[in-house]
């Protein structure tokens, strides 16, 4: 490992459970010598990367990291980019984009790229949630949550939405292992009859789903060819996201070239 490397796995430690860490739990949670821990923890103080604490000498994440965080939105925006990358998906595909972000509970859209190639797209309404199991976004934001999220959810009410809503959890949870598989979920006038959705996982930077990418196209010219060609765009914007997110490539799904029931 380099010395960056290094560096970097000594800050990849801390987190909201763990704000604050000593020496020795440092080097007992790498394996190190407590002597080059010393070195690192010194040089990321210096720096202000790190700060200790004068009470017990641990250290937490210092100032230069807020400095360098209202850099990068100033500079490169997380929404302005989330949505130059919609307008990107809906380029390529043809038909309407759009993302989903976690809000307490509900999967809520977040953003919206409609197409204007074609008169004929799907509407999304920003205000209403996307369920989990009658949407392809919620279907992927499943696919790359903790077990037990997925639990919770589909143990709670689901509500059938058309004749085509999966209501039984077994077939769920078989769906959602699908989509584990190929990267992407699709879902067929689940939400709404003459919709098609096509979503990928925005992956955070705790290496879990935060949201979703998704395309919308009516159901009338959707063909097998239709989802081979979207889903790829859709990953691949996905990951895109998920890099703005802060997610770690070996977090994202496998990127490939190339309304409502979304």
């Amino acid at each position: 490992m380099s010395t960056v490397d290094k560096a970097l796995s000594v800050l990849n430690l801390f987190s909201e459970s763990t704000p604050n860490l000593g020496l020795s739990e440092i080097a007992r949670q790498l394996g190190w010598d407590k002597s080059n821990i010393q070195r690192y923890v010194s040089d990321l103080t210096r720096h202000g990367i790190l700060e200790q604490s004068p009470k017990d000498k641990s250290y937490y994440l210092g100032p230069s990291l807020t400095r360098l965080s209202m850099l990068r939105d100033l500079t490169h925006p997380v929404a302005g980019e989330v949505t130059r990358a919609l307008h990107d998906l809906s380029e390529a595909t043809g038909e309407t984009a759009h993302s989903s972000m976690l809000v307490g509970d509900r999967l809520m859209t977040t953003g919206i790229a409609e197409t204007k190639i074609k008169g004929t797209r799907v509407y999304i309404d920003p205000a209403e949630p996307l369920p989990f199991h009658a949407t392809a976004s919620g279907l992927a934001f499943l696919s790359a949550s903790p077990d037990a999220w997925v639990d919770k959810v589909l143990s709670g009410n689901l509500l059938r939405f058309t004749g085509n809503t999966e209501m039984d959890r077994n077939r769920l949870h078989r769906q959602i292992e699908q989509v584990q598989e190929t990267g992407y979920a699709k879902a067929s006038g689940t939400f709404e009859s003459d919709v098609v959705g096509i979503a990928a996982a925005i992956i955070g930077f705790r290496g879990e789903a935060v949201g979703a990418v998704a395309v919308a196209t009516p159901a009338s010219r959707f063909t097998e060819d239709t989802e081979n060609a979207t889903s790829g765009h859709v990953m691949n914007i996905a990951s895109q996201v998920s890099r703005i997110h802060g997610a770690k490539p070996e977090t994202l799904p496998q990127a490939v070239s190339c309304g409502k029931d979304r």
